[in-house]
């Protein structure tokens, strides 16, 4: 049962670390690793064929989880609630573009 354990974290660490440096069609190439890497390790520890699919499934689904979680955390990072939408553009846009007639 440790190692269920085991790799259902490592799954929420890879998620997490793929959720901060790539984007979501990293989860594309992740996700069969995770599952690869799962039932070779289920397997080497003599895991059922049911208990190994049910573990294989919340690894994908915790990793795909976590994936989500640390992408939203990012851009909330960016997001300032305190700035108010009020009809009139900034002096520099956020392309750093200034106007042109004021």
């Amino acid at each position: 049962m440790t190692i269920a354990i085991v790799l259902i974290v490592a799954s929420a660490l890879v998620g997490i670390a793929t959720g901060y440096v790539f984007r979501i069609w990293a989860l594309v190439v992740f996700s069969p690793l995770i599952a690869v890497f799962s039932a070779v390790i289920l397997h080497a520890y003599q895991f059922g064929m049911l208990a190994g699919v049910i573990i294989i499934a919340v690894c994908l689904a915790v990793s795909q989880l976590a994936y989500f979680a640390a992408a939203y955390l990012l851009q909330a990072r960016e997001a300032s609630p305190h700035e108010e939408v009020d009809g009139q553009p900034r002096k520099i846009s956020e392309q750093k573009i200034p106007r042109q007639h004021e």
